[in-house]
């Protein structure tokens, strides 16, 4: 107890509080993601803060990132139990059409309890594609979507695309994690 009451001085004349204020995003493109969390019911608008080749981040006003490959969701930070990293590469090949109906592999990490890094695979494949036209804003888009089911010994998750005719993602349900579920995206289209 004379310890942390002992912290808890040095703390206050330091100014520490132990809360970090979030840095609101600096865009760096006029483009915006609409994003829920239908586990929490969650919602926000992101703008996209840091690009690298096919990888952008977006950020929320409360500093929340989650970064897409192409569109396809590889990492998250904020929400608890985060996706630390994911090799979509296969996910962007079956998008392309390049993988047909077979398995491929989805790899994926995430901490655990004591900050070590849990490794998870999965084999995934794409299970139905078809043309939907969806209203985004009013405005309403010939769109295709595709249908990814994944599974392991332990979990079973669909994601869920819906692509322009030049194959870029408009429109997604993607999973996270067991604690956070699903993600929706949407694109701001005006």
């Amino acid at each position: 107890p004379a310890l942390l009451s002992g912290c808890d001085r040095v703390s206050n004349m330091l100014g520490v509080t132990g809360h970090v204020a979030p840095v609101p995003p600096q865009p760096i493109a006029p483009e915006r993601l609409r994003v829920s969390l239908p586990s929490s019911g969650a919602k926000a608008t992101l703008a996209p803060v840091a690009q690298q080749k096919e990888s952008t981040v977006w950020q929320t006003l409360d500093g929340i990132t989650l970064t897409f490959r192409s569109g396809v969701l590889s990492e998250t930070r904020g929400l608890g139990d985060d996706l630390m990293s994911s090799d979509v590469s296969d996910t962007l090949r079956m998008l392309k059409g390049a993988t047909g109906d077979r398995y491929y592999p989805l790899i994926r990490t995430y901490l655990d309890g004591e900050d070590r890094t849990d490794f998870r695979a999965y084999q995934c494949r794409k299970s139905h594609q078809t043309m939907q036209p969806l209203q985004i804003d009013g405005l309403t888009l010939p769109l295709h979507r595709i249908t990814e089911d994944c599974v392991s010994p332990n979990l079973r998750f669909t994601n869920i695309y819906w692509l322009n005719q030049d194959g870029t993602i408009i429109k997604s349900r993607q999973w996270v994690s067991p604690s956070v579920g699903t993600i929706e995206t949407e694109r701001v289209m005006r």
